[in-house]
């Protein structure tokens, strides 16, 4: 199994090279480090570590709540180092970074396995005549939560592509079924789609689309990367554009880096679907949006807060021509 990882973030460079350089002699785990919320952020996505230690100067940023809500999902262990102005009883702290030390290496055992997915979603209730499509990376967990928190309890079947590591997507499935009005459950091949449920994309070695077979389904697809990633957001979009003349759907491109997801909104908008790019200033990093926005794969750029709105109530380009 792999070797565990642990994350030590501390805004002080000079102190945090200094920790990093004392783990290096420590066999059989990873020791990461990140000086900014940023780079935290993108590590905590990337690796997954089991216990992070954040020094008191970084737990007092205003980023800090949100990095701990991640690490909550994945279950690790979140300490702080080091004199705090405000304590909080939230999360184990020591006065020193020895002291700190010593619990983040102590007792550690291999790396956790993968959780099992989640039991088959029940038949639907009744025909399906709309579907909603999401694609997400870099700061997608935040901007899901966002669009996410709009949507009712009957709202469409709902599909995301969420670009993480493998054993993060479980937790984010816990996470916001917690959260959320509508159910949010792992996609399995041939779940027939519900309204009021979401779909997560959890498994690393397969795409997840759509088929029409007794009405709407999902399809779980073996094949190589798409567009960089597996699986990918251009895959789903694009069973969404071949489905788009019996479906009605519609498609929002979150925050992330590269172009995953841009081309397969093109096909969808030529076919007639809503497609949403997320704007610049919304953004943690303006990459996928901002591909399709530029090559003209979306019909409306949006800020975050306005996409979910849009989701549940704007007809598609097909429904507003044969109305």
């Amino acid at each position: 199994m792999s070797n565990p990882v642990l994350l030590i973030a501390d805004p002080n460079t000079a102190r945090l090279a200094a920790l990093i350089r004392r783990c290096e002699a420590r066999a059989g785990v990873t020791v990461l480090g990140a000086a900014t919320p940023g780079e935290a952020y993108m590590l905590i996505e990337s690796h997954l570590p089991r216990r992070v230690a954040f020094s008191a100067e970084f737990a007092e940023a205003v980023e800090f709540d949100g990095l701990a809500d991640i690490l909550t999902m994945i279950d690790a262990d979140v300490s702080i180092f080091g004199p705090l102005r405000h304590r909080t009883g939230r999360h184990r702290q020591f006065a020193t970074p020895d002291e700190m030390l010593a619990h983040l290496f102590g007792g550690l055992q291999p790396a956790r396995g993968p959780l099992r997915a989640e039991a088959p979603a029940a038949p639907a209730s009744g025909p399906v005549g709309s579907v909603i499509l999401m694609g997400a990376s870099t700061g997608g967990i935040t901007a899901l939560e966002t669009v996410l928190s709009q949507f009712r309890a009957d709202c469409p079947p709902t599909l995301i592509v969420q670009h993480i590591r493998p054993g993060f997507a479980e937790g984010l499935v816990r996470r916001l079924d917690q959260l959320l009005t509508p159910r949010v459950v792992a996609a399995r091949d041939g779940d027939p789609l519900q309204r009021g449920t979401v779909y997560l994309a959890c498994e690393a070695d397969r795409h997840m689309g759509l088929i029409m077979r007794g009405g709407p389904r999902i399809r779980m697809i073996a094949g190589a990367p798409v567009s960089g990633h597996r699986p990918s957001v251009d895959v789903l979009f694009s069973d969404g554009a071949a489905l788009a003349d019996r479906l009605e759907v519609r498609a929002a491109l979150l925050t992330g880096m590269g172009a995953d997801g841009a081309q397969g909104m093109g096909a969808l908008r030529r076919a007639g679907g809503l497609t949403i790019a997320q704007d610049r200033d919304s953004s943690v990093v303006w990459g996928m949006p901002r591909v399709a926005a530029e090559t003209g794969a979306a019909s409306e750029i949006l800020p975050l807060s306005r996409i979910g709105k849009t989701l549940l109530t704007r007809e598609s380009q097909r429904l507003r021509r044969m109305s």
